[in-house]
Parts: C-alpha cells; sequence; structure tokens
C-alpha cells in the first residue's frame, strides 16, 4: 500500500471510544481513544465486543498502523495497559518520516501516541504519559489530543517545582 494511499484512507475513517464504560462524547471529561474505521476488528471493538475485535486483529498475518491503533484501543479497554503500549508503539513505528510529514501523517502519529499515553496513564505511568501527550501536542493540536491533555491535567497531580518548597534539613 502506498504512503499516501495509507494516509488518506486512514484518516477520515478515525472513530473515538471514550476509556470509561461509557461512549459520551463529553469533551475533556474522559480519555478520548482513537479506533480506525471499516478495519478489521473496529466495529467489534466500538460495539464492546473486545475480545473478539481483537481476536479478528490478531488472526492477520501483519499488524499495520490500522490494526495496530484498533488492537490498542481493545486492549485499553480490557485493562492489558502493557499491551497497549506495546500495540501502540507498534503503530507509531510503522509510520515511516515520510508519512509523517504532511499534517495528515502528524495527525495520525499523534493519535498513536495520544493512545499509549492513555495507557500509560492507566497503568500509573503518569510522567511517561504526559510526555507522550505533549509529544502528541507538538504534532497536532486537534481537539481530541486537546482533549486528553486537559483531561489528564484536571485527572492527575503532577507536581511542578513551582509548586514545592525548599526547606533546610537539620
Amino acid at each position: 500500500m502506498k504512503l499516501n494511499s495509507l494516509v488518506s484512507k486512514t484518516l477520515p475513517s478515525l472513530l473515538l471510544l471514550c476509556s470509561s464504560t461509557t461512549f459520551a462524547f463529553d469533551s475533556a471529561e474522559k480519555f478520548k481513544v482513537a479506533v480506525v474505521k471499516h478495519t478489521t476488528g473496529a466495529d467489534k471493538i466500538v460495539a464492546g465486543d473486545y475480545a473478539n475485535g481483537m481476536k479478528d486483529i490478531e488472526m492477520k498475518e501483519t499488524i499495520d498502523f490500522n490494526h495496530a491503533m484498533n488492537l490498542c484501543a481493545a486492549q485499553i479497554k480490557t485493562y492489558k495497559f502493557e499491551k497497549a503500549e506495546e500495540s501502540c508503539t507498534k503503530a507509531i513505528d510503522s509510520l515511516s518520516v515520510n508519512a509523517t510529514r504532511g499534517r495528515h501523517g502528524k495527525l495520525l502519529k499523534a493519535l498513536a501516541y495520544s493512545n499509549r499515553s492513555i495507557a500509560k496513564h492507566l497503568n500509573n505511568e503518569s510522567y511517561s504519559a504526559y510526555e507522550d501527550l505533549l509529544t502528541a501536542k507538538s504534532l497536532s493540536e486537534n481537539s481530541i489530543i486537546l482533549d486528553n491533555l486537559a483531561y489528564f491535567k484536571s485527572s492527575t497531580s503532577m507536581t511542578t517545582s513551582a509548586g514545592l518548597d525548599t526547606v533546610a534539613a537539620d
């Protein structure tokens, strides 16, 4: 599949899953997990049939960006956070440098970083998750990423050096 073909076919087909058990799309009130519609396993994942969606994807001979993104989303929803992180990393790594030069390619990579940050955050790796969200934001200021960043900040007590007092120890 040609590079531009992957980007042009994937971008218009992105769908969101919220990381809570409901599928409401309240801005900045839940993490939003990206799924690629019209690809293997996507319909089952969106319908909440995560096990069969993952099974369909895992039966594929090769796992490309679309499959890795969907697998990541299903693994997040089934609390398999370490596996989800691995799948998101595969999605990130599957996009070549050429694919991420354009705006659409950057968005795809940013959404993969955003998904990976959710997996890391839910696996109690908040600082690493925050780094992934900042990387995602540097690639694209898409509303999904901005909402995830806002929700992350509201749900995490990230301490900066500005919020710390320095005291002399005796």
